[in-house]
């Protein structure tokens, strides 16, 4: 009986969880899935030959020269201002020793972006928290892809910005978590990442139940909790005093802000990601803005 009014009913069957599953990866939208639908404005990124260095941070901030746009795969446009500053890297400083040196070309055009909606130094801006924390760290992801950083690569900085970034207007803050109990729930990631190659959506859901986990061993407000020093940058946790990669960007001998040449990647190494040089994009175009 149970069958036959299952059968009578429009759209009601059953359907595996494996099969749900490779559906709802098939319905992903993301710039991996659907690349056509993205795009940066200028690439690579002209900075302003200003250095600029903050308290507590290794890197050199450079302010951007013009405006930045990125257009992701649901046709929003992100907009980071002329003079942006940023420092290419926008990952948070306690995983550069589970990821490595955080500056590279492909990155710069996703950080600038990033930087510019809840990196430090740019508070005062016109987009700063303009945004979901959520949605700024996906569209992350979206332009790292589009800049041409590899896929595996992608989603370990997008789970460190996750795990390790700023998030603003929620209850759900990990600054209160010990340093330690951060990096082992970003290891673990990392071998979620290596061992599956998820999709997004995917990592996201491994990532809450992460989330979900260290809140449990450390409630907001527990004795055990650790209160860090807060900031809005991606880079909001305790300084790294370890060695770190300054090439990007920097002042050239000639005077002027870029990248210098770095030759082919190689895809052992695991400090660039591998794969091949950035590719050129299109130009941006219509859409929504945020």
């Amino acid at each position: 009986m149970l069958s036959l009014a299952c059968v009578a009913l429009s759209g009601c069957v059953f359907v595996p969880a494996a099969d749900r599953l490779n559906l709802v990866e098939a319905m992903e939208v993301t710039c991996q899935t659907q690349p056509e639908g993205c795009s940066f404005d200028q690439s690579p990124l002209q900075m302003l030959n200003e250095p600029v260095t903050l308290p507590r941070r290794p890197l050199t901030f450079f302010p951007t020269a013009e405006r930045l746009t990125f257009r992701d795969p649901r046709g929003v446009t992100w907009v980071a201002p002329r003079r942006t500053l940023t420092d290419g890297a926008s990952i948070p400083l306690i995983f550069v020793p589970i990821i490595g040196k955080p500056t590279a070309p492909e990155y710069v055009n996703a950080a600038a972006v990033h930087d510019a909606y809840c990196g430090v130094g740019n508070e005062q801006g016109e987009r700063f928290h303009q945004a979901e924390w959520e949605d700024v760290h996906r569209m992350f992801f979206d332009a790292l892809i589009t800049g041409g950083t590899p896929p595996v690569r992608a989603k370990l900085m997008f789970a460190a910005v996750w795990l390790g970034g700023p998030r603003w207007e929620t209850y759900q803050q990990l600054d209160h978590v010990p340093v330690g109990r951060l990096k082992q729930a970003m290891r673990r990631a990392q071998n979620f990442i290596s061992r599956e190659d998820p999709s997004l959506q995917r990592l996201l859901n491994f990532l809450k139940q992460q989330e979900k986990a260290v809140l449990q061993d450390f409630p907001r407000g527990g004795e055990n909790a650790v209160m860090r020093e807060e900031s809005s940058s991606s880079e909001s946790m305790e300084p790294y005093d370890g060695p770190i990669d300054l090439g990007y960007p920097t002042v050239l001998e000639d005077g002027t802000v870029g990248y210098p040449s770095i030759g082919p990647f190689d895809p052992g190494d695991p400090d660039v990601g591998g794969g091949a040089t950035s590719p050129s994009v299109p130009a941006v175009g219509g859409g929504d803005q945020v």
